[in-house]
């Protein structure tokens, strides 16, 4: 924490403490963490005061803290309070790739956590397997795909990481065309994308004769629905196929959409993602949608790579994208083609 920030964090524990006073609902603010875009206050609650009567207050506190808005909820530290850094900063994906280096095999970096922990997902855990990647236009779902992409890429060798991209946009993987990885080049015709998912089954189909899953192979979609749209129900059944039988094969998924309803993606195929990293999306409805669960509050994220990270427990890890435009990325790429 700069000693900039330190006046301005002392005096919203102020303010939050002299507004539970007033609504006498006595409490203090023992510590917190102040994230790239988000500040977490720690709030130790009198003992006869309940959570529900703290939350209820969202609204008055927010408005004496000049915060747009306030997320309340409890974890290990106790009840925490979240609200908006008034200075927010990005997260450049290089230096904390350098950080991290070298990666867990099978493993991909994408972001940095509220406490300024980098977060990471292995793949080959069973609580990651796949991952589906959902948030509206601007919640920097793309970006968080192509930072997914760059940290496999960079953080492993070839013949210990391999690649297929289907790209509708033709936008978010060109940068990674001459990798070594890719088993081919970007994909963004309907046809070869369907080509690609039959060949992967049949890659699968091959490994588990022969019981091998080794190396791992990532399959990145960006557009889930429009690939589904466009495919019908072939690529519909390929793409369930890997997503129920792929992990055992080394077969893993990363796919991204805008809103993965049940009337674009079926319901097999949305429960064979243990692992959802939720942007900013439109409503609360969409917001249980696309995480799996109620109680998000997805649609109060601030866009712009600010997510989420659910799997299958309970805990809600919140976390910045790591962010590489498309040019670095091409030139970190070259120099490992060199």
């Amino acid at each position: 924490m700069s000693r900039s920030m330190r006046p301005y964090l002392e005096y919203q524990a102020d303010r939050v403490e002299a507004v539970l006073a007033a609504h006498r609902a006595p409490g203090r603010i023992t510590g917190g963490t102040v994230g790239p875009r988000l500040i977490r206050f720690f709030l130790n609650p009198a003992p006869h005061i309940r959570l529900a009567a703290i939350k209820r207050l969202s609204e008055d506190l927010a408005l004496a803290m000049r915060v747009p808005t306030l997320r309340i909820d409890r974890d290990t530290e106790g009840v925490v309070l979240e609200f908006a850094n008034p200075n927010p900063r990005p997260v450049d994906f290089l230096p904390l790739l350098e950080r991290v280096m070298p990666l867990p095999p099978a493993t991909a970096l994408l972001g940095l956590g509220d406490n300024n922990a980098p977060i990471m997902a292995r793949l080959s855990s069973p609580e990651v397997a796949h991952i589906l990647i959902a948030g509206t236009t601007g919640s920097g779902k793309s970006a968080l795909l192509r930072t997914i992409a760059a940290s496999l890429v960079l953080g492993h060798p070839p013949q210990a990481m391999r690649l297929l991209c289907l790209d509708p946009k033709g936008r978010t993987f060109a940068a990674l065309a001459a990798m070594p990885h890719l088993s081919r080049p970007p994909v963004s015709a309907p046809e070869e994308s369907a080509e690609v998912l039959r060949s992967l089954v049949r890659t699968m189909e091959a490994r588990d004769r022969c019981n091998e899953h080794a190396p791992p192979i990532v399959l990145l979609i960006d557009e889930l629905a429009d690939l589904v749209m466009t495919g019908g129900q072939p690529v519909t059944e390929e793409l369930t196929r890997l997503l129920q039988r792929g992990r055992e094969a080394g077969i893993h998924v990363i796919a991204a959409t805008q809103r993965p309803s049940a009337a674009i993606l079926s319901g097999l195929m949305r429960a064979n993602f243990p692992l959802r990293l939720v942007g900013r999306v439109v409503s609360s409805q969409d917001a249980q949608m696309a995480a799996g669960r109620g109680g998000t509050h997805a649609h109060l994220l601030e866009g712009r790579g600010d997510f989420l990270a659910i799997s299958g427990g309970d805990a809600t890890l919140r976390f910045q994208v790591a962010y590489i435009d498309a040019e670095e990325l091409r030139r970190s790429s070259a120099k490992l083609t060199l």
